[in-house]
């Protein structure tokens, strides 16, 4: 490691051991907390063929994904014909429902990490555009619910990510401040939202969000996995 990337990771390290006074950790769900990619592809998949449609691969899908079932059906479907629409949704969020977690896993150190932040009386949340409903059923399945302090869905407030008002709803809820707040996910959705509500931004690189389109929204603090976080927090 050269001279550069030392500096690099000693200021990764300081931003980090500053987010750690923090008092509130929002996170989103797909591509951040959970790797939801096979089951998001396999019930798009199933509303396609109920539609008549040709199958898409799953990278194909998963560019779509984050901003909602909606978008995403728009996205798969290359339409905006409102009916067709509404009818993809109402066929995805029904199986989806049903089949929310036979493939979904955690991302290494979620668990981890949430441990930690409780362990020190850290407010945890998730901030999420999926639907509430299923969002519940898979963090239920998945036994992570018991880590958090609230859950704010695509449908839980009347705005979605990259609007500011769901991480807005979710900080006024636990009754704490903006500043005192972290918002952690892989999308320029997420990174969007958080500055324009005034937490500290940290993208993740790993999940569904092309890097190159979310570092332009200048996100505070760049990490490739949420284990320098875990080890402060451990340590």
């Amino acid at each position: 490691m050269d001279r550069q990337d030392d500096q690099k990771v000693s200021r990764v390290h300081d931003q980090i051991e500053h987010i750690r006074e923090k008092d509130i950790f929002l996170f989103d769900l797909d591509g951040t907390v959970i790797d939801s990619s096979k089951d998001i592809a396999v019930a798009v998949n199933y509303t396609l063929e109920k539609l008549g449609k040709d199958p898409l691969d799953e990278s194909e899908i998963i560019k779509h994904v984050g901003y909602g079932g909606r978008k995403l059906m728009e996205g798969v479907l290359k339409t905006d014909d409102n009916l067709l629409i509404d009818r993809a949704v109402s066929i995805f969020r029904e199986y989806y429902f049903k089949n929310p977690a036979e493939y979904t896993v955690l991302y290494p150190y979620v668990e981890d990490l949430f441990i930690e932040l409780k362990k020190r009386n850290r407010k945890i949340g998730i901030v999420t555009n999926k639907y509430e409903d299923i969002s519940k059923r898979i963090i239920e399945k998945l036994g992570i619910d018991s880590y958090l302090d609230i859950l704010v869905g695509g449908d839980t407030v009347e705005r979605k990510k990259p609007d500011p008002y769901p991480i807005l709803y979710a900080v006024e809820s636990l009754g704490s401040k903006l500043d005192s707040s972290v918002m952690i996910g892989d999308s320029e959705a997420d990174v969007q939202a958080g500055r324009s509500a005034g937490t500290v931004t940290v993208f993740v690189t790993y999940g569904f969000g092309k890097k190159e389109k979310v570092v332009l929204h200048n996100p505070d603090i760049v990490l490739d996995s949420l284990y320098p976080i875990w080890e402060v927090f451990k340590s």
